[in-house]
């Protein structure tokens, strides 16, 4: 089987090859690995992020409703106040005229 050194030169070529070729197909494989846990990760803080978001969008709708129904009732607090204002002068003017 191995009646030169040539021989025994063109098995452990061989045996080189075969183990470059294991070793790439293996850092192939933690390399594609290693991609999916990366894009694994960037699902989950995606799904996180459109939570997030979500959550800030209802939070800005309701607090814009709120907005719209505190100017309401702002405005209906300032009627009231410049109408019981203008009852009270109104009630000191007619005191006074009674005092002359």
């Amino acid at each position: 089987m191995l009646e030169t050194s040539k021989d025994l030169l063109n098995i452990m070529l061989g045996s080189s090859v075969l183990l470059i070729a294991i070793l790439f197909s293996w850092l192939l494989y933690q390399s594609a690995r290693t991609i999916k846990g990366l894009n694994d990760t960037i699902k989950i803080i995606q799904n996180i992020v459109n939570n997030v978001d979500e959550a800030v969008n209802n939070f800005k709708s309701k607090a814009g409703n709120a907005a719209a129904f505190l100017t309401v009732f702002i405005k209906s607090a300032q009627s009231i106040l410049s109408t019981v204002k203008e009852k009270k002068s109104s009630a000191k003017k007619s005191s006074a005229k009674k005092q002359k």
